[in-house]
């Protein structure tokens, strides 16, 4: 299987009002993009683009304390929560198929709507070497 797939971007779990790594962003030079509410994972999300094209950051800010992000907190501390692969429209099922017949497990039975609208998954770290995966696709190139 051969499939399109980049960075899009890392996400950082960071608690309500988690305001440091924001101002080093500003000082960095690094800019704030949208910022959208995503009720099913329990976080607001604020995306800042180093240059405009992918990868970029996105903090998840957790909103609800019950939330996996929250619980990733309380597990591990605020920081790195995932990395992010876009892969080309039309291929998120197939390769989701594929890396379940190798043996990967996924957090959802399939992919779900994510921030940005876009269709996401996540790869179980369990099975991912202990970093959390998300492959995400658009119909729209990002």
């Amino acid at each position: 299987m051969s499939i399109k797939i980049s960075l899009n971007h890392i996400g950082i779990a960071t608690e309500a009002g988690g305001t440091s790594l924001e101002r080093l962003f500003r000082i960095l030079g690094i800019g704030r993009g949208p910022s959208e509410q995503v009720p099913e994972q329990g976080v607001n999300v604020h995306f800042f683009n180093l240059t405009g094209e992918p990868p970029h950051l996105e903090l998840l800010e957790v909103m609800d304390p019950s939330g996996s992000v929250a619980k990733f907190i309380e597990k591990r501390g605020p920081g790195i929560h995932h990395l992010s692969f876009q892969v080309e429209s039309g291929s998120l099922d197939s390769l989701c198929e594929t890396l379940k017949q190798e043996g990967f497990r996924f957090t959802f039975d399939a992919p779900k709507r994510g921030a940005q609208n876009m269709r996401i998954n996540f790869i179980h770290p369990s099975t991912a070497g202990g970093v959390l995966i998300e492959l995400m696709e658009s119909s729209n190139a990002h």
